[in-house]
């Protein structure tokens, strides 16, 4: 294991409060950028605040830069650079205030190369992520996550207070929210997980299977190419748009409407279910009980749309 060195450029102000005893404040920032050394092919962060900006690049290496914020001599935060066998670790930690307003954190911006796999766990603030071409696996305790331009071969992104959106392509991605809104607009994957205990799901672009649930949110899917989509939600309408005809399609909602636009090149084997509202299913969409096409649509307390999606436009 070692250290890395750093060039490090220091500004601090310090000041004193008055009517506090001997009790003294400070304020200051520190940046550090620095080059990881050659052969390290994975990127480990874990952080205790501030943002996390990470972007791939066509360069071989992995280039760091950090910046250092507190509001509090007592509570200056500790940045930790390792390396151990192929993989950087960046690690930060606050102390904790002891009296009055304390701000504290580290901030990172990250180049690394495309097919670098990374791990991000940011306590308390957002991450950022582009053109990742590596296994992703990305938390948020309480901030928000936005991936652009994904290419991975797996991702894993989650937020227990914070929304996410996502874009690009991954063979499988799992997105959680605990508390907020997940948008993957043009998104290509072979399998996704989408959930949230508290928050909308939007999804478009070329998923061969989707598995999207929400306790309290609805879900919105416009101009879909899938071929098995499964969709729940507790509380909150479901809007189903398909760019081509799916193999199977299961909606569901406790209180809520479901709307679903169908190519009408094929037929499908239609069954709907609401134990309060209307059922439509327009005359265009072809109905066949042995069409091993399968809809499957249930409410408890809201109407059922079947539609044409020939005319829509995404």
């Amino acid at each position: 294991m070692k250290t890395l060195t750093a060039t490090a450029v220091l500004a601090v102000a310090a000041a004193a409060l008055t009517g506090c005893g001997n009790v003294s404040f400070g304020s200051g920032e520190e940046t550090r950028s620095y080059t990881a050394p050659a052969g390290i092919t994975a990127l480990k962060i874990t952080g205790d605040g501030s943002r996390v900006q990470v972007t791939a690049t066509d360069t071989p290496t992995i280039k760091v830069s950090e910046r250092l914020r507190w509001s509090n001599e007592k509570n200056k935060p500790v940045a930790e650079r390792l390396t151990e066998d192929d993989t950087l670790t960046l690690a930060a930690k606050c102390a904790r205030a002891t009296v009055g307003f304390s701000r504290c954190g580290v901030s990172y911006r990250v180049q690394v190369p495309r097919d670098v796999p990374v791990e991000i766990d940011n306590r308390d603030g957002s991450i950022s992520a582009s053109g990742l071409a590596g296994a992703v696996k990305l938390h948020s305790h309480n901030g928000s996550i936005e991936v652009t331009d994904l290419r991975a071969t797996s991702a894993s992104i989650s937020s227990r207070d914070g929304s996410l959106r996502v874009s690009g392509r991954a063979t499988t991605a799992d997105l959680d929210s605990s508390n907020g809104s997940i948008v993957a607009t043009g998104l290509t994957a072979d399998r996704l997980t989408a959930r949230s205990r508290d928050g909308r799901i939007k999804l478009s672009g070329d998923v061969k299977t989707a598995d999207l649930d929400t306790a309290n949110g609805s879900i919105d899917v416009a101009g879909l190419t899938a071929e098995r989509v499964t969709a729940k939600t507790l509380d909150g309408g479901v809007r189903l748009g398909f760019a081509s005809a799916p193999t199977h399609v299961r909606a569901s909602s406790a209180n809520g409407s479901i709307r679903v636009w169908l190519p009408t090149s094929e037929s499908y084997a239609i069954a709907t279910s609401t134990d309060n509202g209307s059922r439509t299913i327009d005359p265009s969409v072809h109905q066949d009980s042995a069409s091993s096409r399968s809809v499957k649509l249930d409410t408890r307390d809201g109407s059922i749309l079947v539609n044409s999606a020939d005319q829509r436009s995404w």
